[in-house]
């Protein structure tokens, strides 16, 4: 009974934390992308800019202009983050382990001494702890 508590516990546990790291990591990712997109892509671009423009303008004002249309270019490499629309939250799903178990829980428990009573009880009140935590995101 002890190995079925871990198991469930350990199983929503990993769940969590797995959502937690793809939260995090996709947007980094893109972020990273973009970015190395940017900066390569572009490069060849600015530069061949630049002496088209010193010549007219001065190294001075060709090197703003350039720094401006970097500015823009990056923010419209880096847009799509800014304006991406938050995915719909899963649907909630039933746990079908958690009334077995407080069932099994339920014919165990006269049989149990004290302190294996106390830790089956711990032990279902983080199960519950992590199941309402899962259904408000």
């Amino acid at each position: 009974m002890t190995n079925e508590i871990v198991a469930l516990v350990q199983k929503q546990v990993q769940t969590h934390v797995n959502m937690a790291v793809r939260r995090v990591a996709v947007p980094a990712a893109f972020a990273i992308v973009g970015g190395l997109f940017a900066v390569f892509a572009l490069a060849g671009l600015f530069m061949a800019l630049f002496f088209w423009l010193a010549p007219e303008h001065g190294p001075l004002e060709a090197s703003l202009i350039l720094t401006l249309v970097a500015l823009v270019l990056a923010l419209l490499a880096f847009l799509p983050l800014l304006l991406r629309r938050k995915p719909a939250p899963p649907p909630v799903q039933q746990d079908s382990m958690l009334p077995q178990f407080v069932s099994l829980l339920a014919r165990t428990t006269p049989g149990l001494s004290p302190k294996p009573l106390l830790i089956s009880a711990a032990l279902v009140g983080v199960m519950l702890f992590f199941g309402s935590r899962s259904n408000k995101s």
